[in-house]
């Protein structure tokens, strides 16, 4: 009898229980530049979810590449683990290439949805998955888009 109780007070819980998608839209502002996109305002290290959100590092990156864009106008722009592309989407108004990657699928939901295209269109930009470029490694997928003019 005891054990049939305690079987009854087992709950398994799926790896949706994890993800959390309660993405709102955040305006950003550096220097003259004005990003709005959609990004969770925190996040669990558990699930490997870090990228959805806006981390203070990419704030004062971005704040001093508004302040010195001269250093990357023209150049090329490979950014690895874009999470939701926030200094690739910044780059995107001086550069003249830029990639952003990424390899999880809740991550590249959030970056990859609407917003992202019509600020790509705004700019004058195009983004467009690299034939080939999709791969699963592990339990891992991943592809890689490319912006460009």
């Amino acid at each position: 009898m005891e054990a049939e109780e305690e079987e009854e007070n087992i709950v398994c819980l799926d790896e949706s229980f994890f993800i959390n998608d309660n993405y709102q839209l955040t305006e950003f502002t550096f220097g003259s530049h004005v990003i709005k996109l959609l990004c969770l305002q925190s996040a669990s290290t558990d699930f490997d979810l870090t990228g959805q959100l806006v981390w203070p590092g990419a704030m004062l990156l971005n704040d001093y590449l508004a302040k010195n864009a001269d250093l990357l106008r023209g150049c090329s722009v490979l950014e690895l683990g874009s999470g939701v592309g926030i200094t690739g989407i910044l780059c995107s108004r001086f550069c003249r290439e830029v990639v952003l990657t990424d390899h999880n699928d809740e991550v590249l939901k959030a970056r990859m949805d609407s917003m992202v295209l019509n600020e790509a269109k705004q700019q004058g930009l195009q983004i467009n998955e690299v034939v080939g470029t999709r791969q699963i490694v592990g339990n891992l997928e991943g592809v890689i888009f490319e912006v460009t003019l």
